[in-house]
């Protein structure tokens, strides 16, 4: 993606458009290691050494609540971030909170949900539990 994809996908989701934001945006959209916003920060820093961790955080938090990234947040210590927001499924190391995506697997959106309860379904999400190939060897 380059930086018209990037404005573009911005406004299409109604964000004003911000160096700040932007910078924000492509640092997730190009790491595949699920980061916390305190990474994020460190990253984003370097460009825009003014920007302030609070900045982030509401930043990212306004991408999560339009769909512009998804949270994977349950299994670990702090909310970490993903860009990829077409259906896919999570691994969570257990012992040192690695998350990769796992992709091929069945969408949960084609899971049937009882309609009588009455509850409208936002988000789904699948996470796999268990020890990444590194943590496996020192237990």
């Amino acid at each position: 993606m380059n930086d018209k994809d990037f404005i573009a996908t911005l406004r299409k989701h109604g964000l004003q458009v911000t160096y700040q934001r932007l910078a924000i945006y492509q640092t997730l959209y190009f790491t595949k290691d699920h980061p916390s916003a305190e990474s994020i920060y460190q990253q984003v820093k370097k460009r825009f050494p003014m920007i302030s961790l609070g900045t982030v955080y509401k930043t990212l938090e306004r991408f999560y609540e339009v769909g512009l990234i998804q949270k994977v947040s349950p299994m670990t210590d702090v909310a970490r971030y993903d860009a990829l927001v077409t259906p896919h499924h999570h691994m969570v190391c257990l012992k040192c909170q690695a998350i990769e995506d796992v992709k091929g697997l069945p969408s949960v959106e084609n899971i049937p949900l009882p309609k009588e309860n009455g509850f409208r379904v936002l988000r789904q999400q699948i996470i796999f539990q268990g020890y990444c190939p590194h943590c496996q060897k020192g237990s």
